[in-house]
């Protein structure tokens, strides 16, 4: 076999050991399904740099990726998504601890100041910041989209709050503040539809 057929037969084989179409595929690696089909018929091959998202995203490396595949089908690639969520998971979690010691730490400083509760108001759009950075670093284009239309809305919402509790007189057209949420929504939406058509 030559690296062409191997790394079609490789790239079938670990398909296979997630149990993804390749369309499933495709959508993870931001490709169409027939540039995946095409590389497991052996008819093109991918970049240098998409065999490394490639290499990255089943947890090995180009080399085991290009080599002549094993007698056995490669074990499933196991817990990356767990793993994932757990980094996501405790990278969140400090967030909440950075908003939890704050919100301790003013109130015994600062006890007749009672908006030390914005600490966690502020904690959803941070939050919402890391988890936009890995399903960002990760490729997951409808997750980037629904996490971007989430962090405008809470950003938003954090203005809010933040204006109605520390003015003493807020007016009565603060509520316009979110009428600056619609045309980013609409932006994030024709971004990520031509992120995907791309």
């Amino acid at each position: 076999m030559d690296i062409k057929e191997n790394l079609a037969q490789n790239l079938i084989n670990y398909r296979k050991s997630l149990n993804l179409t390749q369309a499933e595929l495709a959508d993870k690696l931001n490709y169409t399904d027939k540039a995946v089909s095409k590389w497991e018929r052996g008819e093109s091959v991918p970049d240098l740099s998409v065999l490394k998202q490639i290499a990255d995203f089943y947890g090995i490396t180009i080399d085991t990726l290009i080599s002549e595949p094993k007698a056995e089908k490669p074990k499933p690639v196991k817990n990356i998504s767990r793993k994932r969520l757990v980094i996501v998971l405790c990278s969140a979690g400090l967030v909440w601890l950075v908003a939890t010691f704050y919100y301790c730490f003013a109130t015994l400083i600062f006890p007749n100041v009672k908006e030390n509760w914005m600490a966690f108001i502020y904690a959803v759009p941070i939050t919402l910041i890391v988890v936009l950075v890995f399903t960002s670093v990760w490729g997951k284009t409808l997750g980037n989209a629904i996490v971007t239309s989430l962090l405008i809305w809470t950003l938003i919402l954090a203005v809010y709050l933040t204006l109605y509790f520390l003015l003493s007189d807020p007016p009565s057209t603060l509520w316009t503040v979110f009428i600056l949420g619609i045309p980013l929504q609409v932006l994030t939406v024709l971004w990520f539809t031509y992120k995907k058509v791309k």
